[in-house]
């Protein structure tokens, strides 16, 4: 089979993953017993750069063979979650909490202590999970394409997500916690990976202190499934202030892009009034801009919002992700022939941002300029081929195939989409139309054929 069938089952290979992870993170989260959880999966190409930056390093101190993947999770709980494989599950809620760059690296610095301990194996064969690929396929399907996005791609306003259900009961959260003697390895391993990376273990204390006030109150999800960080505090104090990087400040650069990333999930996800009062008018920081022009926007004022959203781009004209919003916004007003330079410069600006290359595409199409759709579909292959979970990425080109008449490569973009969602009979189905319009033996046609071949 060719690279479309073998994508196929990497993709696949990946959901099992994610479901195993979905489920063993966010199970975490009391709820009655017996009641199902909604997981929200939010796409932000500012946020998962900034995240993923930050655990490159660690993956690498730990000798984790993988690029770290982010998943941010619609969820104001403080909780975060690292697997094997190199996915990042981080409630946006941590983002708001993590006092700085320092303590968000030593969160997951710690979370990567337990891959590096092989803590999720012993979970994994405690819960005897056997999950095969296409039930999680089924699982994930019905909302993989519909993941949100704060900035490119499907807009906040239709937030929708990959989902998973599952129960949740007092036995099976007792056995997601992680033992004590894990907690504390997990600890030192964190500091270790910390240190490794030419990073300050400050953060590990300091996190350990806010889990301690929180553990004392009884509130948050990470303290349950995380116990005990009162008493690793000294043990924890101890160790980190015997490494060289104990005394480093850190990076100034990276405490201002998790500024902005909690400037921009406070702006989208929580209410007028919490942005107002986190960012009265009096805050004149360009992250106290930022939160307001968002929920401004967000609250209906698109219009009055562009012009200022437009000012802070053009204050800081090597800021991708201002271009990409300010083009997101022009697109969803309906002036897409407007979003188009922002966005081409955002590209340019952030050339391995799949999610900012898709809106570019996006705002092209809707000009309804031919040359610009044709344009669309040289970005949007790329993007599809940089970022399998795009499945916007094949919807769109799939347009694009249709505006120019292209009906087998529009069936085939839209056969694609369909096997990102999980959607095998509809991907069939449009396979099959797509091979009935092509010309036989060309690259096309060929890949309607490794998907067909999934049924025989």
């Amino acid at each position: 089979m060719t690279a479309i069938a073998n994508g196929f089952k990497s993709r696949l290979g990946r959901m099992a993953s994610l479901a195993l992870c979905l489920v063993l993170a966010f199970t975490l989260t009391a709820t009655p017993a017996g009641a199902q959880a909604q997981i929200r999966i939010i796409r932000d190409a500012e946020i998962e750069s900034m995240i993923r930056d930050f655990a490159i390093p660690l993956f690498k101190a730990a000798e984790i063979p993988f690029e770290p993947t982010v998943y941010i999770v619609a969820d104001r709980a403080f909780n975060a979650f690292v697997v094997e494989d190199g996915s990042i599950f981080i409630n946006y809620g941590t983002l708001i909490e993590a006092g700085n760059a320092n303590q968000l690296k030593a969160i997951l610095a710690h979370e990567i202590g337990h891959v590096a301990g092989g803590h999720l194996a012993r979970i994994r064969e405690q819960m005897n999970i056997n999950v095969t690929l296409q039930a999680v396929a089924m699982v994930l399907g019905a909302g993989a394409a519909a993941a949100s996005g704060l900035s490119g791609g499907p807009s906040l306003g239709g937030v929708a997500a990959a989902f998973i259900l599952a129960s949740q009961s007092a036995g099976t959260n007792a056995l997601m916690a992680y033992r004590r003697s894990e907690e504390s390895a997990a600890d030192a391993a964190a500091l270790k990976f910390l240190e490794r990376s030419g990073q300050s273990g400050r953060g590990m204390v300091e996190v350990l202190e806010y889990l301690k006030r929180e553990e004392a109150a009884g509130y948050s999800s990470y303290v349950r499934s995380h116990p005990e960080a009162g008493q690793r505090i000294d043990q924890v104090k101890t160790a980190a202030r015997d490494l060289s990087h104990y005394g480093d400040t850190g990076s100034s650069r990276d405490d201002t892009r998790l500024e902005m990333a909690r400037a921009k999930v406070i702006g989208f996800l929580e209410s007028h009034a919490t942005v107002v009062n986190t960012y009265p008018n009096s805050d004149k920081s360009q992250a106290g801009r930022y939160a307001r022009v968002i929920t401004a926007y967000k609250s209906g004022a698109g219009l009055s919002a562009i012009p200022v959203m437009a000012d802070l781009a053009a204050a800081s004209p090597s800021n991708a992700y201002f271009q990409e919003l300010l083009g997101q916004m022009y697109v969803e007003t309906g002036n897409p022939q407007k979003a188009v330079a922002p966005l081409e410069r955002a590209v340019k600006l952030a050339p391995d941002e799949p999610l900012i290359r898709v809106l570019y595409a996006h705002a092209l199409i809707e000009t309804r300029n031919a040359a610009n759709v044709k344009e669309a579909i040289l970005q949007l292959k790329r993007a599809a081929n940089e970022d399998s979970d795009t499945v916007f990425a094949y919807t769109l080109l799939s347009r694009a195939y249709a505006a120019l008449g292209e009906t087998g490569e529009a069936n085939l973009a839209a056969a694609e989409a369909a096997l990102g969602r999980g959607d095998e009979g509809i991907a069939l189905g449009l396979a099959r139309k797509a091979q009935e319009e092509l010309t036989a033996g060309t690259p096309a046609w060929l890949r309607a054929d490794d998907i067909l071949s999934l049924n025989r």
